[in-house]
């Protein structure tokens, strides 16, 4: 098997993108973002990749030229692989060389925003590329009306990428393992310097089984992460009881995410 990780530069590759994400998260054609904007992205400041296997564009990462606190950073909005090739590592080939391509064309932070009730992207996000989250913004899409967004308010925390932290750095070397409690911990306290926040272990399934139940977690977790960020803390973890039956964010107040 033979894997390329490169900048998109033909036309007939930058089409295939959209079906890439129509597989990769069942989006409606309404809700495909269109290829022909990202040839302008990449020719003015962003980064289109793509992730090419036996010749065959499998994956991708797009993203935009922003601006945060004065400085120029890559938003990166999308990174997917198709469906057929998902769990077997290949998001982390893509994220892995965004990071090197962005170091190389002067950015030192990327940011993109997620789903904090997926809690496999979201310990894909900081636990395994270390990434952190001190931003929360409120249905950001509209409540979602095709593929995995369906049904709940599209709330969304912004992951916070710090390329060349120790913490970036020491995660690109190698997998760090998983963090498992001896016990679920409580309910948030926030005159701790430490607090945990509940997330379903599995948001899709119950979504599928309860909606009802989905949109309390929805509505709970959104109260939890105003008020934790408001307060200075930072999530930086995803840590499971034993039984991995029961998922939680970690936060710790005052973080240098920077480190």
């Amino acid at each position: 098997m033979k894997i390329e990780i490169k900048k998109i530069t033909k036309v007939e590759d930058y089409k295939e993108i959209p079906w890439i994400q129509k597989s990769a998260w069942g989006f409606s054609e309404l809700d495909l973002e269109p290829h022909q904007l990202m040839t302008r992205v990449q020719k003015y400041g962003g980064l289109v990749m793509g992730l090419f296997v036996d010749g065959k564009l499998i994956g991708f990462s797009y993203a935009i030229l922003a601006k945060w606190k004065g400085k120029l950073f890559l938003y990166s909005h999308m990174a997917a692989v198709r469906k057929e090739y998902q769990g077997k590592g290949f998001g982390y080939l893509i994220k892995k060389a965004q990071r090197e391509e962005a170091l190389k064309m002067g950015y030192s932070f990327i940011k993109w925003t997620f789903d904090p009730l997926e809690s496999l992207n979201s310990y894909f996000n900081l636990h395994r590329l270390g990434a952190v989250g001190f931003e929360y913004e409120l249905n950001i899409y509209g409540v979602g009306e095709s593929g995995l967004h369906k049904g709940l308010p599209t709330d969304r925390m912004v992951a916070h990428w710090e390329l060349n932290s120790e913490r970036v750095k020491e995660r690109m070397k190698k997998k760090i393992p998983p963090v498992f409690l001896e016990k679920a911990p409580p309910a948030p306290d926030f005159s701790s310097d430490i607090i945990y926040i509940e997330i379903p272990a599995d948001i899709r399934k119950l979504k599928k089984n309860d909606l009802k139940k989905a949109l309390e977690w929805r509505y709970k977790t959104r109260e939890e992460f105003l008020k934790a960020f408001e307060n200075g803390y930072v999530a930086i973890d995803i840590v499971f009881t034993k039984n991995k039956e029961r998922v939680f964010y970690l936060l710790e107040k005052n973080y240098d995410y920077k480190k």
